[in-house]
């Protein structure tokens, strides 16, 4: 069964790089929810080619419109 881990964020440009490098490790598909960063969020997590969507604010919209586009059996947050 695939895994499908979603993170939401919202400017996590000091932290978002070494959190998807970390991730790296489990065979699983990655997927970053931005909920609006104003810093370079996105950008790093483009760079390091993790499929990345925008979404409303707030955990819980950012964790549906993930889990919409995982294509995971299961689903895991971060």
């Amino acid at each position: 069964m695939r895994v499908s881990i979603i993170v939401p964020v919202l400017d996590e440009e000091s932290a978002i790089a070494s959190t998807l490098e970390n991730l790296r490790s489990f065979p699983a598909e990655v997927i970053v929810v931005d909920g609006g960063s104003r810093d370079r969020t996105v950008e790093i997590a483009r760079q390091m080619q993790v499929m990345t969507i925008a979404s409303s604010r707030g955990r819980a919209r950012q964790m549906n419109a993930g889990a919409a586009a995982a294509a995971g059996g299961a689903l895991l947050s971060e």
